[in-house]
């Protein structure tokens, strides 16, 4: 370390008697080390750089051919580094730049749930100093939170987090059921599964599909339903299983010679005891030994690692069984996945064979009832209301007066109940 920090030559010295101008460099005061003979003629050894002037001094007029093979040591390095100095002033000069604007807000990123306008949020975190250019540490997050949730009665939370020099605003909406203590009866119904619509018995709501429509998971079907009276939408669904594998199956048989690896464990530190383990082909069995008395365990652990060596056979397998395999897992996985309720309709199967692989693919089309309940807020009840009956107004039916004043469990149950006091009043009548 000491010889690196000073610097030091590498020098090759090849001649004959190249002992006796190692001993004229030693009587001369010269500090010679890690001298290595490299041939019969030719010496190796590293010379400290403040000796360097003493030894060209003692090698003048010598027969040796000498070379300096290596400058290793700080000094070195520092000279090297001046000499392109206009290069890691730059690199100095790019670093610190690099350090400096990475401490500043380039981009602003905004997630707003539906409802809520992006451009008046940018707008109000502008306005508290939230914008490009803002230096991070400057950023006031609880003075930015409980200002845009003043601002937006919507918002019920705002989360801030900067990663790198971009900015991620995350708004959360408040959830409409929280408005209201009531809970709205209504619902939509969305597709479980993909299908092919069959047929659908609409018991309450409006259907928005029809027989033969394809539809996939999540797909609305009928819009406005009542959770007290829910429509079904049956739909031609399929199942496919595949299953496949080899004809040929490797066998392994032990030879009978084995080999043991043993890992000894203190605590969290592990030891090895290795083995070259020079068998073409093997099986590994781990068992540990631990050491305990009574209900004292020792914090000593041996793991023994034994390797078989084993010999690879190559077995053909029956087709017909293979088939009868294959066939058998892929019904058991079928009967797992397919519902109780649904209906078959019809099973297709077929094999494929690519080179020494067996493919069994089995599809089962099924006939079942893909309805999914999407319960309904009471403001989304009440905005669905409101739709049936401007378009309504719009076909010319008459709808009642105000009904987004009214409560959403009672607008259609209370003109219902309403009719049956009047049937009852006229039957008391007669």
């Amino acid at each position: 370390m000491i010889s690196y920090i000073r610097g030091y030559y590498v020098i090759t010295v090849e001649g004959v008697g190249t002992e006796r101008f190692l001993n004229y460099l030693i009587r001369n005061n010269i500090n010679v080390y890690n001298v290595n003979r490299i041939s019969n003629t030719k010496i190796q050894f590293c010379v400290d750089r403040k000796d360097i002037s003493d030894f060209k001094k003692a090698y003048r007029g010598s027969n040796f051919q000498i070379k300096v093979k290596q400058k290793t040591g700080i000094p070195f390095v520092l000279k090297r580094i001046y000499k392109y100095k206009g290069m890691w002033i730059c690199a100095i000069i790019s670093l610190t730049i690099l350090m400096t604007t990475s401490q500043f807000v380039t981009d602003i990123y905004i997630d707003c749930p539906e409802g809520i306008k992006q451009e008046e949020v940018r707008t109000e975190i502008y306005k508290l100093g939230l914008k490009p250019g803002i230096y991070k540490k400057n950023i006031d997050r609880k003075k930015i939170r409980d200002s845009i949730m003043v601002t937006f009665e919507d918002v019920a939370y705002i989360s801030l987090n900067v990663k790198g020099t971009n900015v991620f605003v995350t708004i959360t909406k408040k959830a409409e059921t929280l408005s209201s203590k009531e809970e709205s009866n209504y619902c939509n119904i969305i597709a479980e599964k993909n299908g092919i619509i069959e047929k659908v018995i609409p018991r309450s709501g409006n259907s928005v599909v029809a027989e033969g429509d394809i539809v996939q998971s999540g797909d609305l079907l009928v819009s406005g339903s009542n959770t007290k009276s829910l429509p079904e939408v049956w739909a031609t669904t399929f199942y496919e299983v595949k299953k496949s594998a080899s004809y040929i199956e490797n066998k392994k048989e032990k030879t009978g010679k084995s080999k043991n690896v043993y890992t000894i464990s203190f605590y969290d530190k592990i030891f090895n005891i290795r083995k070259n383990i020079k068998y073409k082909d093997y099986i590994i069995e781990n068992k540990e030994l631990k050491l305990k008395i009574g209900n004292y365990t020792f914090p000593i652990k041996i793991k023994v690692s034994t390797f078989y060596e084993v010999e690879t056979t190559k077995i053909e397998k029956d087709e017909n069984e293979l088939k009868k395999e294959l066939k058998e897992q892929a019904l058991k996985e079928l009967d797992y996945i397919i519902p109780a309720s649904a209906k078959y309709t019809d099973v297709k199967d077929k094999y494929k064979i690519n080179k020494n692989v067996l493919e069994y693919i089995v599809t089962v089309y099924t006939s079942e009832n893909i309805a999914k309940v999407y319960p309904l807020s009471k403001s989304e009840a009440e905005q669905l209301i409101i739709d049936e009956n401007k378009s309504k107004e719009e076909s010319g039916e008459v709808v009642p007066s105000d009904p987004s004043r009214r409560l959403i469990n009672d607008i259609r149950n209370e003109i219902q109940e309403g009719n049956d006091e009047s049937d009852e009043n006229e039957n008391s009548n007669n």
